[in-house]
């Protein structure tokens, strides 16, 4: 039987190869997570900007923003009676329609919250995983080749694009602040003990969401991989 032509040094070069095409593919399908997530992210932020824009609008009893809403409820009912739009406009259930629009707000933070830490921990991961790419192309020292979410990006990243992380969580305070303030001191002009109630934990909760949101974007707006603590 002959014996195979291929010395260890082929080997070792074949296998080298294949490492490369693996790690490179991963890095691609990675990369295109991370920007789905980031689309995802950017959506859910304008949603619940608008969301609680609107919020507010109901909660002041703007006289057009509530016309229209009972308008748009009577039109998608089919009411035409002229009577019962008149009784719609003065019984419509407000109170509890903002307690919905609370809970909507909740889960848009929420959800903001889980997306936004799959994006900066995603584009951390690349960040480390060009590193480890890098040697298996044998690229010199200070190649720019697969430093694209790693020292490319911090190294010419702006002071402003730095600040930006802030300019979000002050953002969500001054849309989510007014909307529970205005909208428990409402509960108690009117109080209805089940829905102060579950106001008052939504409220707990989405403020949470927005602390683990700001902890977590200043935690991981980082170049490297931040190191866990190790419990004694």
């Amino acid at each position: 039987m002959a014996k195979s032509s291929v010395g260890p040094k082929e080997n070792n070069q074949a296998k080298t190869a294949v490492n490369v095409d693996v790690l490179a593919g991963h890095y691609q399908k990675t990369f295109e997570v991370a920007y789905d997530y980031w689309k995802e992210r950017n959506k859910l932020f304008v949603i619940l900007v608008l969301t609680a824009g609107m919020g507010l609008l109901l909660l002041l009893r703007v006289p057009e923003a509530n016309s229209l809403l009972v308008d748009a409820i009577a039109k998608f009912l089919g009411v035409t009676d002229m009577e019962r739009i008149k009784q719609l406009y003065a019984n419509f259930p407000f109170t509890v329609l903002l307690s919905g629009v609370l809970v909507v707000m909740f889960y848009l933070m929420q959800r903001l919250y889980s997306t936004n830490l799959s994006v900066m921990r995603t584009f951390l991961y690349l960040g480390a995983l060009e590193k480890e790419i890098q040697p298996h192309l044998g690229l010199p020292t200070g190649s720019v080749a697969f430093t694209r979410e790693g020292s490319f990006y911090w190294g010419r990243r702006s002071r402003i694009q730095a600040m930006s992380k802030y300019y979000y969580v002050v953002v969500l305070f001054i849309i989510l602040a007014p909307f529970i303030g205005f909208k428990l001191i409402a509960d108690l002009e009117s109080p209805n003990l089940l829905v102060i109630a579950v106001d008052v934990v939504v409220s707990l909760m989405a403020i949470l969401y927005w602390w683990a949101y700001a902890r977590s974007s200043f935690r991981l707006d980082v170049p490297k991989i931040p190191t866990e603590k190790q419990k004694a």
